[in-house]
């Protein structure tokens, strides 16, 4: 799992990307998230389809990242608004996390990428 607790929020989004072959890990998500996440599992295991067949942490299904970079666009000490850039196979991508602290650290409380909404694509309601 990403480390969440004691850590700014740029440090744990950053943490996110650390392994640059396998972004991710397990990162921690808001209860809200997890709900949609959990939705999503049983929906897919009943209808036999996957429930994201990509990775919005890096945008695709491979990764391969360099030129990573994060900052903070706002926030404070209970939520904050983090951007990752990176190039993934080469391509300019840009994933933006809403974060929410509590007393164990940052957890992942909405991301978006493009026209991509994390919650909309859990629910099969993306526009893209």
């Amino acid at each position: 799992m990403a480390a969440a607790k004691g850590q700014s929020a740029v440090a744990y989004v950053e943490s996110i990307y650390a392994d640059h072959e396998s972004p991710g890990g397990t990162a921690r998500y808001s209860p809200r998230l997890d709900r949609l996440w959990d939705e999503c599992y049983a929906l897919a295991k009943k209808n036999g389809d996957a429930c994201m067949d990509f990775s919005m942490i890096v945008m695709g299904n491979d990764a391969e990242l360099t030129d990573v970079k994060v900052h903070q666009k706002k926030g404070g000490p209970h939520s904050a608004m983090v951007d990752a850039r990176f190039k993934n196979l080469g391509k300019d991508t840009t994933v933006t996390y809403d974060l929410i602290r509590d007393k164990h650290g940052w957890m992942i409380d909405e991301m978006r990428s493009g026209c991509y909404v994390l919650s909309e694509a859990l629910q099969q309601k993306t526009k893209c």
